[in-house]
């Protein structure tokens, strides 16, 4: 799908949600706060159990919160520095990548709606601890709180805590660091304990698959040589011609040696398939087949899902992606709306005594931060364009 189509209906979408919104009144009868591209749905359901959880463990969310502000202080220096070395590597290249380095996660876009399914469980692992983190540090340090709820803008979605602003705005530089440094520490110990997991995923699901052996069908692509020789879904492949197909890599790397009018002779789980390549769309002289594939691992029993493996490894990439992404992200000191600013300028307040100097050095922080961000995410588009990576 086009992405400028993807935008139109994304628009058409939000412009019958904001007429029925309107119409209803959701603004008068539930305290939700409703625009063109954006909704607020607010709510104060949740506010005794983190009054609760902060109140109880005070002095706990207190240490936590002082733990946040160095390492919240440490990914603003960290995000400042990547962005930078991304640029350079861009006119200098020093690591050779291939298309940019940092993109907006957009789907339809950048990303398809398919995969955009699997960063829902990673968004929510990031989005709930991150805002409640806020809210009970806050709440700890004395700060009311107002409400909580979700938010939605265009095509993104996420979570918020409402802490009274004007008793934060009252409250000392230590507390205001506290409570804007709180939400990116859960986001950064969800990365680093995932990191194991992605190293040791094979070992978690070991118990419940035999060892690879094969490549799993998991998307046909229409009107290929795949399509029309019945190749389906959930089919495994072991066998291409008198090559066996042991993992992933195997296939690719056969494919990659294939010719275009090539016949393939496939063993697989439904029987032989015999298969007359196309041209690779990308590679006039590679063969085409039309699937898209991961390892097979046999599961041992029969109430095990065959698609797990690659379920979980995706969702174990995403959540690595996001939680690490959002965290780099949200340090920079971006004004009015990123922690990173917010913590910043509090940390330059509080620690400062000439004040003047403090906003001169906030202010080009924010002014490299944003020229940084823009110009990684801009430039390059004019070289690769907008590219999927997902």
């Amino acid at each position: 799908m086009h992405w400028g189509f993807t935008l139109l209906i994304i628009a058409v979408i939000w412009f019958i949600v904001y007429l029925l919104g309107r119409y209803f009144k959701v603004d008068e009868r539930f305290d939700w706060t409703l625009g063109p591209l954006f909704l607020l749905m607010r709510t104060k359901r949740f506010n005794k159990l983190i009054t609760r959880i902060a109140k109880k463990y005070a002095r706990f969310w207190r240490v936590f919160g002082n733990i946040s502000i160095f390492f919240g202080l440490l990914m603003t220096l960290a995000s400042i520095g990547l962005l930078i070395f991304s640029l350079t590597n861009f006119f200098i290249p020093i690591i050779p990548v291939e298309g940019p380095t940092v993109g907006l996660i957009i789907p339809g876009v950048t990303i398809s709606f398919r995969t955009f399914l699997y960063l829902i469980i990673p968004i929510i692992l990031i989005m709930i601890p991150h805002e409640l983190a806020h809210g009970v540090v806050s709440h700890a340090d004395g700060i009311e709180l107002k409400s909580t709820g979700l938010a939605f803008f265009a095509i993104f979605f996420g979570a918020f805590v409402e802490p009274d602003e004007e008793d934060l705005m009252k409250s000392s530089y230590k507390t205001r660091m506290r409570t804007f440094a709180a939400g990116m520490f859960p986001n950064l110990l969800l990365g680093l304990l995932t990191i194991p997991v992605f190293i040791f995923s094979a070992n978690i699901i070991a118990p419940f698959y035999y060892p690879p052996d094969g490549v799993l069908i998991h998307e046909v692509v229409k009107d290929t040589p795949a399509d029309s020789g019945g190749l389906k879904r959930g089919i495994a492949i072991f066998d291409i011609n008198t090559t066996h197909i042991d993992t992933y890599d195997t296939f690719s790397i056969y494919m990659n040696n294939t010719k275009p009018n090539q016949l393939l002779v496939l063993n697989t789980t439904e029987g032989t398939f015999n298969i007359r390549l196309d041209t690779h769309p990308d590679y006039n002289q590679s063969g085409y087949l039309g699937i898209r594939s991961i390892t097979y691992r046999e599961p041992k029993f029969p109430w095990v899902w065959k698609f797990f493996p690659y379920f979980f490894e995706q969702e174990i990439m995403w959540t690595l992606v996001v939680s690490f992404g959002s965290v780099l992200f949200n340090a920079l000191p971006i004004p009015f709306v990123l922690d990173g600013d917010k913590l910043l300028s509090s940390f330059l307040f509080q620690y400062m005594k000439n004040k003047k100097l403090a906003l001169i050095i906030l202010d080009i922080f924010r002014f490299l931060a944003l020229a940084l961000f823009l110009a990684v995410l801009i430039i390059p588009l004019f070289k690769y364009g907008f590219v999927p990576f997902g």
